[in-house]
C-alpha cells in the first residue's frame, strides 16, 4: 500500500505541474481572510481541465494564523486530487490529503460525477481509504452571475466513521479587475468552534 500511495501521489504532483500550461485548462487564485474565530487564512486554489489522456485535478493548500499572531503561520493543509471523467460526467477519483502538522497524509479512491448543467456541481464518494480514515462522500459547486462579477460557491465533506462535516459556502463580487471582495460561511466539524465567517480578498491569476 506504501508503494501505491507513493506513486499516486507523485502521479498528483505531476498533474500539478501540467495544470500550469495554458493548454490544459489552468486556473488559479489566492484568497487571503480574517476569520471571526480570531485567526486568519491564506489559500492558494487551482485546477486543470484538459490534461493528458482526458484527466483533471484540483487542489489547494491552506495555512492559519496562530492567534493573535498575525505573523506566524501554522503547518498547512493541503488536498489535491486526480479525475477522469466519461461523457456523461460519470468517472474514477483519487484524492491526497495531508495536513502538515501530522506525520502523513491520507489518499482516497473512488467515483466522481459531474453532469451537465447550467452551473457547476459535482459529488465524489470516496469508498476507500489509506490509515483507516473511513468513507467519504462530497458535494461541491459554483454559480456565476452578471458575466462573473458575482459568484457563490461551496462545498461539504461528511466522514462517515467520524460522523462530521466540513463545508464552507462563499460569495464573492469583483471590485476590479481579478480582485474580488470574499465573504465566507464556515462550518468544521473537527473543531471546537465549530462554525466561522471569514471575510476578505481574492486574487484570480
Amino acid at each position: 500500500m506504501k508503494s501505491i500511495r507513493k506513486i499516486l501521489t507523485g502521479v498528483l504532483i505531476a498533474s500539478a505541474l501540467l495544470s500550469r500550461d495554458v493548454n490544459a485548462g489552468g486556473w488559479a487564485k489566492v484568497t487571503t481572510q480574517h476569520d471571526s474565530r480570531d485567526f486568519s487564512t491564506v489559500t492558494l486554489t487551482g485546477g486543470a481541465s484538459s490534461l493528458p489522456f482526458g484527466a483533471s485535478t484540483f487542489g489547494f493548500i491552506e495555512s492559519e494564523t496562530e492567534k493573535r499572531d498575525r505573523g506566524n503561520l501554522k503547518q498547512p493543509y493541503g488536498e489535491i486530487n486526480l479525475s477522469k471523467k466519461g461523457e456523461k460526467g460519470l468517472g474514477i477519483i483519487a484524492e491526497y490529503n495531508r495536513n502538515f502538522a501530522l506525520e502523513n497524509g491520507v489518499t482516497r479512491f473512488g467515483m466522481v460525477l459531474e453532469p451537465r448543467l447550467p452551473f457547476f456541481f459535482g459529488a465524489k464518494f470516496y469508498p476507500l481509504a489509506t490509515a483507516n480514515s473511513g468513507i467519504q462522500l462530497g458535494v461541491y459547486g459554483n454559480k456565476r452571475f452578471t458575466e462573473g462579477n458575482e459568484y457563490i460557491e461551496g462545498f461539504v465533506d461528511y466522514n462517515f466513521k467520524l460522523g462530521k462535516f466540513v463545508g464552507e459556502v462563499q460569495l464573492g463580487k469583483r471590485i476590479k479587475g481579478n480582485l474580488f471582495g470574499v465573504i465566507e460561511g464556515r462550518y468544521n466539524g473537527f473543531r471546537s468552534n465549530k462554525n466561522g465567517i471569514g471575510a476578505g480578498l481574492e486574487w484570480k491569476l
